[in-house]
């Protein structure tokens, strides 16, 4: 273990306190030259993993463009065919040298399979060096001391217990496998620059092991994410297997003679160097052929793991062979002086008793995976076999295929099946050479489900649950009296409800709210002060009907009436057609609407899962984890199927199993909550999400249609006209106006000029359309998403988990409750917040804005503008933030429609 990971651990520990001032100085005489004397005085990052893959070939699981099949072809290319003479001179039997792309060394290996590798194939642990840098890497001054020799194991999900170095530092990785392996020799750790294995084979085959290398690349010392590994294979497999017309007999011994058997390797390199001396390996498999093809002579644990190398001078391959007829031994030679063993390449040596080679071409490669909507997919067949001679001769010939639908029988093998259903299309059968083929699948059928719709649509019914009918909304028991009212008010399950013709919050805990509507600027929708909580007790006032304006889910809220008494406004939401969604209902007189109200129908419950979210003056806000309104889309899936199919060339018989593929497609609907413009308590319609980058007005439904009118109207007209976006009159676009006549900033609760002020308390008033309970906040609740407040746009800057990286993608992003530290360090005690990406209506056109969330908070700048929280897939402005040039950066025209996220009063 290294001196700095022991210091890390020190610096952790209840002891240090006592005996900082003795060790700092041995800290500061063991670091230097390329080694980071800061390391140990930062508290380290997230521990350090791994993970793994396997680079030598193409993965199966890839996607786009061409795929080939799934079995890689045994033999890739003809090298040569080399006769092996007896003593005496005599031919008895030929080498037919191969080149495989891939090492098919058999079980105890790692196999080259072209697929992610989980856990390194059969190798339980790897060795891993690293060296931890500051600037750019340094042959001669960068050393692997900050890991040296580590053992990583599959059991630890290929996880240690050293920390990421942390920010201003870079690290690199170099791994390799086995570990431990008694061939190799590492470079030492006091070695500047890149690390070297000395590899010496061990004389017992059976011990040569399939070493594997990775180097990771230079990676940012605050990474804390795993780390990738690309295992490259970097010895020669060699393996000897009988060819054809290949006589029945005995192999008793086969050696390969006066071949290097030591070199270094650079790790990550592309060739070895320092040779050492030759000396030969040798086997005896004592192994009885039948005169069959293919049979394995020597393979899996038996295979030579050989240096890569041009091969010297007097190398050579000697075999001891009894034939089946005579009895007589002879022992076979041929030279191999000359030839190239390839890294990470397999030589296969196939012994015959004759001088002519049929090797197979036979491949098949599609365009590609059908989609879910179905289609047609082409594939390509090639079915060749060239024949040659020891005369150097030879000839390629077309081959017939054929193809049938098989799947796996459990114990390594196919069967048949018959054609799959949803397959409509398939060419059987081939005459050899190229040719091309289209393959045929029907649409996959979507299930849509949606958890919080399901949620709803088991829930009991409230009359039931309750005894009461209706249930009043504004009691939370349900009973009559009137305890706490609001301009929303929430609906987790079916029934009839009630809510008392309250204006907006004027009732609380069961008292006169007079603070929330005593002012002389709050009017009513006849433009008079509000002089009693009551509607029907305010002059003129008298209710004569009740109707639903409009809902943005179909038959969600239904039978909208007065009570009998004309005290109360009632309606129903029904068990068969309950799901998420939002609604507004409004009282009459003499048809003037003259107050109306946001039900949200939800699963969630008014006050679970409240976060505190902390200012960059460290005042909590107990915030609410959804915005007002919000319901969550809903997901189709289209599950993925595939079939394989075995396609067989005749004559060689070789096969090849070709997955076809229907992928599966998963349909997210984003989220969406209605919006509101500044100062008002009436919600607008959101945006559904109708495309890639298209989004559009979600669908209203009943008599008073969603429409946008020119504003600069008074506080009375939009009370009377709930379904109405006024916008911005002003025609400068760069000019920020309101949508009312009025120019007082205290609608929503106190205004707040400068940063000084952003965590005044705000007084609710009947205009918030928050639920009981909750109100706008201020401006300081969203200060700290950003490390000073001010205009940020790097993810290091930004107080969240990946921010700007996440933001467009996932459709919103998380920030940390609490601020951050420095540049780059966050607190996460606290949890975190999710902000959908949920657009906005512009103050001008009253139209969804494409790029870009807004989050109104309860201050105003003057009577045309107030601070925002302002979200781009590009910037995080939090409200009344600092951009160079400007001094409010995140406000907006009180015209603009926005989300509202909602605090505790």
């Amino acid at each position: 273990m290294t001196m700095e990971k022991n210091l890390y651990r020190f610096f952790r520990s209840a002891l240090f306190r006592r005996v900082a001032l003795l060790v700092l100085p041995i800290v500061m005489v063991l670091l230097g030259s390329c080694r980071d004397e800061s390391l140990t005085t930062m508290h380290p990052g997230p521990e350090i993993s791994f993970s793994l893959s396997d680079a030598t070939v193409r993965p199966i699981t890839r996607t786009g463009g061409d795929r080939e099949d799934t079995d890689m072809v045994v033999v890739d290319s003809l090298l040569g065919v080399l006769p092996l003479q007896t003593e005496d001179g005599g031919r008895e039997l030929y080498l037919h040298a191969f080149l495989s792309g891939s090492d098919r060394a058999g079980e105890g290996r790692v196999l080259t399979r072209a697929a992610p590798v989980d856990g390194m194939g059969f190798y339980d642990s790897f060795g891993v060096l690293a060296s931890v840098y500051s600037g750019a890497w340094d042959e001669s001054s960068c050393f692997p001391d900050y890991m040296y020799n580590v053992m990583v194991t599959k059991s630890s999900s290929w996880t240690t217990s050293y920390y990421w170095p942390g920010g201003g530092r870079n690290v690199r990785f170099f791994a390799y496998a086995p570990y431990n392996w008694e061939g190799i020799v590492l470079s030492g750790k006091d070695v500047a620059g890149t690390p070297t294995i000395t590899c010496s084979l061990p004389d017992d085959v059976p011990n040569q092991k399939d070493l594997l290398v990775a180097v990771s690349g230079e990676m940012p010392g605050n990474t804390s994410s795993t780390a990738p590994l690309n295992f490259r294979h970097v010895l020669t497999a060699v393996r000897f297997v009988t060819g054809d017309d290949m006589l029945p007999g005995r192999i008793t011994k086969i050696t390969l003679k006066n071949v290097y058997g030591k070199a270094v390797y650079p790790v990550g390199g592309t060739s070895w160097r320092d040779f050492g001396s030759v000396k030969s390996f040798s086997q005896t498999p004592d192994k009885e052929v039948s005169g069959q093809p293919g049979e394995e002579i020597t393979g899996g644990v038996t295979t030579f793991m050989m240096i890569p190398q041009h091969l010297p001078a007097g190398a050579s391959i000697e075999i001891a062979y009894t034939d089946g007829l005579s009895s007589t031994p002879r022992t076979l030679s041929t030279s191999i002086a000359g030839k190239i063993w390839p890294m990470g390449k397999t030589i296969t040596y196939r012994i015959s008793t004759t001088s002519i080679s049929v090797v197979p071409e036979f491949s098949v490669t599609s365009s590609g995976n059908f989609t879910h909507e179905g289609g047609a997919v082409n594939y390509t067949v090639r079915s060749f076999a060239t024949v040659s001679g020891e005369d150097g001769s030879s000839q390629k010939v077309e081959m017939k295929w054929s193809a049938e639908f098989v799947e796996e029988d459990g114990v390594g093998g196919y069967h048949a099946i018959s054609r799959p259903f949803w397959f409509t299309g398939f060419t059987e059968s081939g005459n050899g050479g190229v040719s091309q083929h289209r393959a045929t699948a029907e649409a996959q059928q979507g299930v849509t489900e949606n958890p919080h719709n399901s949620k709803l649509q088991i829930a009991e019914d409230i009359n039931v649950q309750t005894g009461k009918t209706p249930y009043n909304l504004s009691n939370s028991s349900g009973e009559e009296t009137v305890e706490n009212t609001a301009n929303c008010y929430l609906v987790n399950a079916p029934g009839i409800y009630s809510l008392p013709l309250v204006y907006g919050n004027g009732i609380k805990n069961g008292n006169f709210n007079t603070p929330a509507y005593n002012k002389p600027h709050f009017r009513n929708h006849l433009d008079k002060q509000i002089s009693n909580p009551y509607i029907y007790n305010n002059s003129q006032c008298n209710p004569t009907d009740a109707i639903l304006l409009w809902q943005d889910e179909e038959n969600l809220v239904t039978e909208v009436r007065l009570s009998s008494d004309k005290k109360r406004l009632e309606f129903k939401v029904d068990g068969s057609t309950i799901r998420q969604g939002n609604a507004v209902v409004a009282v009459r007189g003499n048809g003037k609407i003259m107050w109306s109200w946001h039900v949200w129908v939800t699963d969630y419950k008014l006050g679970e899962d409240i976060r505190t979210m902390y200012s960059k003056n460290n005042k909590g806000y107990a915030m609410m984890p959804v915005n007002i309104g919000w319901c969550d889309g809903e997901t189709t899936t289209y599950a993925g199927r595939k079939v394989l199919v075995r396609f067989t060339q005749a004559v060689t018989g070789m096969t090849k199993i070709v997955p076809l593929v229907q992928e599966e497609h998963i349909v997210k609907q984003s989220g969406n909550n209605p919006y509101f413009q500044f100062g008002r308590k009436d919600p607008m319609p959101g945006r559904v999400v109708t495309g890639p980058s298209s989004v559009t007005s979600k669908p209203c439904h009943g008599d008073y249609t969603f429409k946008v009118q020119k504003g600069k109207v008074p506080i009375s007209t939009g009370i009377m006209n709930p379904h109405v976006f006024y916008t911005d009159p002003h025609s400068n676009p760069n000019a920020n106006q309101n949508w009312t006549s009025e120019t007082r900033v205290d609608l929503w609760g106190c205004r707040t000029s400068s940063n000084t002020g952003i965590d005044a308390s705000v007084s609710k008033t009947i205009y918030d359309p928050s639920p009981s309970g909750f109100c706008l906040p201020a401006s300081g609740a969203f200060s700290a998403t950003t490390i000073n407040g001010n205009d940020q746009s790097t993810d290091r800057n930004i107080n969240g988990d990946r921010f700007i990286t996440l933001f467009a993608n996932n459709q919103g992003g998380y920030f940390y409750c609490k601020p951050m530290k420095a540049s780059g360090n966050w607190d996460i005690t606290g949890g975190t917040l999710f902000f959908p990406n949920s657009l906005g209506r512009h103050n001008k056109s009253g139209k969804i804005i494409p790029t870009t969330s807004y989050y109104w908070t309860a201050t105003a700048q003057n009577q045309n503008a107030a601070p925002v929280l302002c979200l781009r897939n590009n910037v995080v402005s939090p409200p009344g933030g600092k951009s160079p040039g400007s001094f409010w950066s995140a406000v907006f025209g009180r015209a603009g429609g926005f989300s509202v996220r909602p605090v505790r009063e």
